[in-house]
């Protein structure tokens, strides 16, 4: 359950949590808890009784990185952020010790073709590329796939029109794709400048 009356990017809370002040970053990570657990769980198909562990590493991390936060995003995805770092060093590890992969088997996944490592990349790939995107198409994105969030809802969290948000996730995709593929936005620009 949400906490009442946060307004999760105010300044006041934002200077609170990076003053490390223990009542503010304990109300954020209350406030963002249950998207935090649905992305460990949902994006990153972590078991329950793995994501508390995770979770707590991500709870230890925001205390530690709070002061460092210099409000480039917001709060929620700053968070965010540090929950998929979290995720990709437990699916590292797992990978490391040879973990066993007949969980993919109940995801209809051939797993004698499939290559553990091959997601490990992507998911890291993905994550630096989202560190290089605007704050505003990355705060999109995050909602839109990652709490799974509507156009609308995203609209009126973000304070945007809601035309603006399937413009900013357009070119947050490009952007990721470019990155991807390994061209530059330039290269991109180029392309679609020839034509």
């Amino acid at each position: 359950m949400r906490p009442a009356g946060i307004e999760l990017d105010s300044p006041e809370l934002v200077a609170a949590v990076r003053a490390g002040e223990s009542e503010a970053i304990s109300r954020v990570l209350e406030f963002c808890m249950s998207s935090l657990r649905g992305v460990v769980r949902g994006r990153f198909n972590v078991p329950p009784e793995l994501s508390e562990d995770i979770l707590q590493e991500v709870r230890i991390a925001f205390w530690r990185a709070a002061p460092r936060f210099r409000g480039e995003c917001s709060l929620r995805t700053y968070l965010m952020q540090i929950t998929c770092r979290k995720c990709v060093d437990y699916l590292r590890e797992k990978s490391r010790r040879g973990a066993d992969i007949a969980n993919l088997e109940e995801d209809s996944v051939d797993v004698a073709d499939a290559d553990p490592g091959d997601a490990i990349v992507d998911r890291t790939a993905i994550e630096q590329g989202m560190a290089g995107l605007p704050c505003l198409q990355r705060e999109v994105l995050q909602r839109y796939y990652c709490e799974q969030k509507s156009y609308r809802e995203i609209a009126e969290e973000m304070k945007i029109p809601i035309g603006s948000v399937g413009g900013l996730k357009a070119e947050a995709l490009s952007s990721l794709r470019g990155q991807l593929s390994g061209e530059s936005a330039t290269d991109r620009e180029d392309d679609t400048t020839a034509q």
